[in-house]
């Protein structure tokens, strides 16, 4: 087991930076997600751990050990691609052994850590054939296996189950998640699906455009996000972003939308004050809001007025596409827009609600439940 610390690392390709400044602690024994969309650092900080990329500014550390110019057969690290990378022409046992044999393993010890990790990942069944002969979710436990045989520092696993269909991937994530536990070593995996990411990872770092945006617990970036780019990216769908104006009216502390005026409550008054009489950018999750019949207790509700465009099924819930009514309510010292205010919404509402296509539906909103962004850094306000 080791810890791994990124120190100011940052990865240039010409004049293009791929990786800019990455500080990154991952404890001994973690189970790190790096998550982002494409193109945003993660995989090529990945390779940089590997020893695939070298680094081009900054430090790397490996159980307290520099790993800048340490080459990666050195650096006792297991790697597990996306496209499981097997030799076609050996069989399940030789393809985890292969790497041991190169180490000069004796075979009574590679026989024995097969069967181990066979064992584990349930393809004892499966080490006399040849990867052409296996499922997609049985080739990824075999690329699992050939990385746990190794007993390596850290696994590495970039995507590794991207090439699954969406009933194995669940499974495939219940695996791995049993498999960390079992081992207790620190893992570190790269995906772009946040799902993956919030199921998987005992942290979650969020990485964009090659910067690392927040790092911490699923729970913390999902419910205090640290940015409109952290917000929107954790959670599924995502959540509604809405231009508004904190104003402070009548001795009350205000958020007026286009289509809404919202007033404080006055537990939450006091992070928001310092930024009133200024533009902002209102959040709120699809599951905060709320259909009639199907409102839950305890709340602070705020009704508005929504048409349903779009309605899909999924089972234990639908998602519905809201357009809002419009409304000609402004801030009095801002003039009146002649432009139509209507909004569009998404909202996570219980399967039982009886709604069609087209109808308007006074729908209910949790106002203990938003956030406010600065419309110019992003950053999340209080």
């Amino acid at each position: 087991m080791s810890s791994v610390t990124f120190e100011q690392v940052s990865k240039r390709y010409g004049h293009s930076i791929a990786v800019k400044d990455l500080n990154l602690a991952i404890e001994d024994g973690e189970f790190l997600v790096l998550v982002g969309p494409s193109g945003c650092g993660k995989t090529t900080s990945l390779r940089m751990l590997a020893g695939l990329e070298e680094i081009s500014q900054g430090n790397l550390y490996i159980n307290g050990k520099r790993m800048n110019d340490i080459p990666a057969r050195e650096r006792d690290i297991a790697m597990v691609f996306q496209s499981y990378a097997l030799y076609p022409h050996m069989s399940v046992f030789e393809n985890m052994a292969f790497s041991l044999e190169l180490q000069k393993v004796p075979k009574a010890e590679i026989k024995k850590r097969i069967t181990s990790a066979a064992q584990q990942l349930e393809i004892e069944s499966l080490l006399d054939r040849k990867p052409r002969q296996l499922s997609g979710g049985q080739r990824q436990r075999v690329a699992v296996g050939r990385a746990i045989v190794r007993n390596p520092a850290v696994f590495l696993m970039d995507e590794p189950l991207s090439n699954l269909d969406a009933k194995l991937r669940v499974q495939a994530r219940a695996e791995l998640s049993k498999l960390h536990r079992k081992l207790g070593t620190t893992f570190v995996y790269v995906t772009h699906d946040q799902v993956e990411a919030m199921t998987l990872g005992t942290r979650i770092a969020v990485m964009n455009q090659g910067i690392l945006q927040q790092v911490g617990t699923p729970q913390t970036l999902y419910n205090e996000p640290r940015n409109t780019f952290v917000a929107g990216f954790m959670g599924s769908p995502a959540m509604n972003f809405l231009p508004a104006r904190l104003v402070e009216q009548d001795g009350q502390l205000t958020v007026i939308g286009n289509t809404f005026t919202l007033t404080v409550p006055p537990d939450q008054r006091s992070p928001y004050a310092p930024y009133r009489d200024r533009p902002v950018i209102f959040g709120i999750r699809p599951e905060n809001l709320h259909v009639p019949g199907f409102v839950p207790p305890g709340i602070q509700p705020l009704p508005f007025k929504a048409t349903v465009s779009v309605i899909e099924m999924m089972g234990n819930e639908l998602v519905l596409y809201l357009t809002t009514a419009d409304r000609q309510e402004f801030n009095s010292q801002e003039p009146a827009s002649q432009e139509s205010t209507s909004q569009e919404l998404i909202a996570r509402v219980d399967p039982r609600a009886p709604l069609q296509i087209g109808e308007t539906v006074e729908m209910v909103m949790d106002i203990s439940r938003f956030y406010l962004f600065d419309p110019g850094s992003g950053d999340r306000l209080g």
